[in-house]
């Protein structure tokens, strides 16, 4: 079994293990980070010490800070790509944080505000990109070829006509484990205390060894920096 997903299963068991005594709140919504978007999940446990756990999980996609894109009008049928990108990327985090209460969310007329700061693993889902390449044929007409993407081979843009079909490469999906940690403000509100609505944002630092292999032609760090926002709406049920 990988490395990652051995700390994924640490990480739930301690997580459940500490929360048999709590309020619990269950979060579906969706997320925005500097770095992509995406759809998150969060399992939330209060108790009466204003200190609380909860468990977030999150699928994002993932852009590098420098990618730009690129159209070739001369090309039949062009589409957008960004040049010189090595893969595609998709994020799968799990991670594990405490809050701490500043206000309790207890009826429609307040608002519940609470800190957080946590940590846990990711886990990155590398798709390599492949492109549509133009090229002259015996009868002097333009034929396209699809073509995984190569710096070194593929650095003219007049004879790219964009990305591949989006299946292509499906079979060479690779992945790659790595850390992040975060910290933020968390916000609930709602007419009914049972299905409550949550706003959360922060900032967040994710690591990868050797960085990540999005850009063919760019450096691609192993700490990455940014922010985050994440939309919820929720349930919440009995103490225990």
């Amino acid at each position: 079994m990988p490395r990652i997903l051995v700390y994924f299963l640490i990480l739930i068991s301690a997580f459940r293990s500490q929360c048999q005594t709590s309020e619990r709140s269950f979060y579906g919504g969706g997320c925005i980070k500097s770095t992509g978007f995406g759809v998150a999940y969060q399992s939330k446990f209060e108790t009466q010490n204003k200190l609380g756990k909860q468990f977030d999980l999150d699928l994002t996609t993932y852009h590098h800070a420098q990618e730009t894109k690129s159209f070739n009008t001369e090309a039949n049928y062009p589409s957008p790509y960004v040049f010189g990108k090595l893969n595609k990327v998709a994020l799968l985090r799990a991670g594990y944080a405490y809050s701490y209460t500043i206000s309790k969310f207890t009826d429609a007329q307040r608002i519940g505000i609470d800190l957080i700061v946590g940590a846990g693993v990711s886990l990155a889902f590398l798709k390599p990109v492949y492109l549509n390449i133009i090229y002259p044929d015996a009868a002097g007409y333009d034929i396209v070829v699809s073509e995984k993407y190569n710096p070194v081979k593929h650095h003219d843009k007049s004879k790219i006509a964009g990305y591949s079909d989006s299946r292509v490469g499906m079979n060479e999906l690779d992945y790659k484990g790595g850390l992040f940690a975060r910290a933020g403000l968390g916000f609930v509100w709602g007419y009914f205390t049972n299905f409550p609505k949550r706003l959360e944002m922060g900032i967040h630092s994710e690591f990868f060894k050797n960085g990540l292999p999005v850009m063919g032609t760019l450096k691609n760090k192993s700490l990455i920096n940014g922010v985050y926002l994440k939309c919820f709406i929720g349930k919440r049920v009995a103490k225990n």
